[in-house]
């Protein structure tokens, strides 16, 4: 098993929509923990918030939406105002929010290994008009409650914007999946665009830990000629990757399983897995 030293965050990024981004985060994640008995935490900052959906019931998310915090809660904190005691001029600070308010633990081992979630929501879209300096919360946020983790990885949109932004600012690493068509290559050089407009605009850097291929349909000739020019322009291609299934897409709405039952498909992501490992 290798050594992981320190806190590693990873955003996982593609400016093109289903390339299976989420389903690479949860899976990655997921094998991590129980796999690698590494304490690892989803950070879902996606609007459409699926890799909550994923994880967790729709009875649990609403009892967390009524009762604890979400990624809203961080990038946008609400002030609280201080109570004034009954006839008393004393003012009391309200409670200091702890890591337990945001996060839904997903599974634990009696080792120490977990995977936790700070849960997206719907509402999400409204950090579009944050105030400046909002980008900056999540890496504070991350730097201040996280430190008991091995790896965070943050599920990211398919768009250039603050949820993105935010998300570049928090993570040293960044993982791009990548479906193997025509369409969802476009993706590739938008986001390099995109993250170095961003190192430009703030002097931050992320290091690569490579390009995933994810939802590979081996049966057109057209998808091995497009991984044949994608590992040609990048040497930072991880081997393994993930097939196209059903059972995996499945798994999104019954939650009997991270990666279907085919034994195909668990070695697959086991393998992406190892590979990323190996690169921290």
């Amino acid at each position: 098993m290798a050594k992981v030293d320190g806190t590693k965050v990873i955003s996982v990024l593609n400016m093109k929509g289903g390339v299976g981004k989420t389903t690479l985060s949860v899976n990655l994640a997921y094998i991590l923990s129980n796999f690698h008995n590494k304490k690892v935490l989803i950070v879902d900052i996606d609007p459409q918030f699926n890799a909550t959906q994923y994880l967790v019931s729709q009875e649990n998310i609403i009892k967390h939406f009524d009762t604890k915090k979400t990624i809203l809660d961080i990038i946008m904190p609400q002030k609280e105002e201080k109570i004034d005691l009954v006839k008393k001029k004393k003012k009391v600070a309200p409670k200091k929010p702890q890591l337990s308010d945001y996060i839904i633990n997903i599974t634990s081992k009696s080792n120490g290994a977990r995977l936790d979630l700070v849960p997206s929501t719907v509402n999400l879209i409204e950090i579009e008009n944050s105030p400046r300096g909002a980008e900056h919360h999540l890496k504070q946020f991350i730097k201040k409650y996280c430190k008991l983790y091995d790896i965070v990885i943050i599920d990211c949109p398919p768009t250039i914007g603050i949820h993105t932004l935010s998300a570049f600012l928090a993570s040293a690493y960044y993982l791009i999946p990548l479906k193997p068509d025509y369409l969802s290559s476009l993706g590739l050089s938008l986001l390099e665009k995109a993250l170095e407009k961003y190192k430009k605009a703030d002097g931050h850097k992320l290091k690569s830990l490579g390009v995933v291929f994810t939802m590979v349909d081996l049966r057109p000739e057209l998808t091995f000629t497009i991984m044949k020019e994608v590992k040609k322009a990048r040497k930072d291609c991880i081997n393994a990757y993930s097939s196209l299934s059903t059972q995996v897409a499945q798994s999104f709405s019954n939650m009997s399983s991270f990666y279907g039952s085919n034994g195909r498909y668990q070695t697959e992501f086991k393998d992406i897995t190892q590979e990323v490992l190996a690169k921290l």
